[in-house]
């Protein structure tokens, strides 16, 4: 249908008719056979006309003249024929059975049809319709870890959730049918597809097949999946609120980065941005990334105060300062965090993850200025498995791990109060100039 709605609004070509071409790729050719092309005809009827010789239908009605080629993915032979096509888009049948890599390639060769000469190509680009893949798979990453700018995900509410879809479709009588769509009768016909389904299944295949979630990643677990939601806890623009001091949860180390963050009024504490360095040490860090990135417009005229990661307290074994000496000689108010315990600091996050204030989330991420560490919530960050199959304790250390880190200092000192121990010691410390009196005699 989307195909069908792009081909009609493609701009008529000098030739008066509206020219697009297609092509509709799945893993085999038997597949696109007897599920795809099977479906397109009876959708179509006849508007369609199947080619076997082309392997192509072609949509033809008023001014619409459209070419869709049905292309399998079974070898090396069949991805250079589709790579060398010239296109208006692509329909990607079932995503996570084809190869991610090959997304990119195909896109490159839509827009390119109708060319110049039939007046240019109004709408080009690549559908899929996929069921959930596994976490930690190029898909996975594709479409919650690191999605691409020009990428937009759907994703259907799950077969038992309230608002599932096409309820009053599916597994229908001739006599539900005649039923109004809103039956209870006729909806739980439909529900009852979504239950059979989940007999006898295992939970990994009911959360992808039958819930829409994400696969449990054999090779790890993502740290916060059960947590973290990005619909509710991602934002297109926090702004910081005045009258609330900075809190900068900072990681130490050879990639020091830092995580800024405020509670705000309602008590949700806001994740404003980060800053990721690499292969530095901390005085570079603040030099190069933390001081000027603090100068911005957004954040001037705000007190500033720096949680860290309490192992920052110990001597270097070269030189006699700490890594608060460091940012306290940097003109910075800096703390340890209250714990560097790894299951304190991760039920300190996600406490915030899954708590609530006035009706909305008590944690919100800036989706401009945290991309990487919405990256790490959304599955980045995760546990390893060990041989046995069974989770390792701890994280593991990859590029989400530091901006975690920094994250769950700032939200173990918000958690505990600690922030408003130190809030109060910051306004005793605060230098307040006054107004000096002079003598009358200071005139003459």
């Amino acid at each position: 249908m989307e195909m069908l709605r792009r081909s009609m609004e493609q701009v008529p070509a000098p030739d008066g008719l509206r020219h697009t071409r297609w092509a509709i790729c799945r893993q085999t050719l038997s597949q696109l056979k007897t599920t795809v092309l099977k479906d397109i005809l009876a959708w179509l009827g006849p508007l369609g006309e199947w080619k076997v010789s082309e392997s192509t239908v072609h949509v033809k009605f008023g001014d619409v003249q459209s070419e869709w080629l049905l292309i399998p993915m079974e070898d090396t032979e069949d991805q250079r024929r589709l790579l060398s096509m010239q296109l208006t888009g692509a329909w990607i049948s079932e995503g996570i059975e084809i190869d991610a890599g090959l997304v990119a390639p195909i896109g490159g060769r839509c827009g390119r049809y109708p060319g110049a000469n039939l007046g240019g190509c109004t709408w080009s680009g690549v559908l899929v319709d996929t069921n959930m893949p596994t976490e930690g798979t190029p898909w996975h990453t594709l479409m919650a870890v690191d999605t691409p700018k020009e990428w937009q995900i759907f994703i259907q509410p799950g077969g038992m959730e309230d608002d599932a879809e096409n309820l009053e479709w599916l597994n229908q009588s001739p006599e539900t049918l005649k039923l109004p769509v809103d039956d209870p009768k006729r909806l739980m016909l439909g529900r009852l597809y979504y239950i059979r389904n989940s007999a006898g299944n295992n939970p990994d295949w009911i959360n992808r097949y039958v819930n829409a979630k994400y696969g449990n990643d054999p090779s790890g677990t993502a740290v916060f999946r059960e947590t973290f939601k990005s619909v509710f806890h991602v934002a297109d623009e926090v702004n910081p609120v005045d009258g609330k001091p900075l809190i900068i949860g900072q990681d130490f180390g050879r990639d020091p980065c830092a995580v800024i963050g405020q509670v705000d009024h309602y008590g949700r504490l806001l994740i404003l941005g980060e800053i990721i360095s690499n292969d530095m040490g901390l005085e570079l860090h603040i030099q190069q990334h933390l001081r000027p990135q603090l100068m911005d417009a957004r954040y001037l005229g705000k007190q500033i105060m720096i949680v860290g990661d309490p192992a920052g307290g110990q001597r270097s074994t070269l030189y006699e300062e700490t890594s608060f000496d460091v940012l306290k000689r940097n003109g910075f108010q800096a703390y340890p965090a209250p714990t560097n315990d790894i299951d304190a600091r991760l039920r300190a996050v996600e406490s915030f993850l899954m708590g609530q204030r006035n009706g909305g989330p008590a944690i919100i991420f800036d989706r401009r200025f945290c991309p990487v560490l919405i990256q790490a919530m959304n599955g980045g960050y995760r546990f390893a498995k060990m041989k046995s199959g069974e989770s390792k304790a701890k994280p593991d250390k990859n590029k989400f791990s530091h901006p975690s880190d920094g994250l769950q200092y700032l939200c173990s000192a918000c958690h505990g109060g600690l922030i408003n121990l130190l809030s109060s010691r910051m306004l005793r410390n605060k230098q307040v100039i006054t107004p000096q009196r002079f003598s009358s005699r200071a005139w003459t």
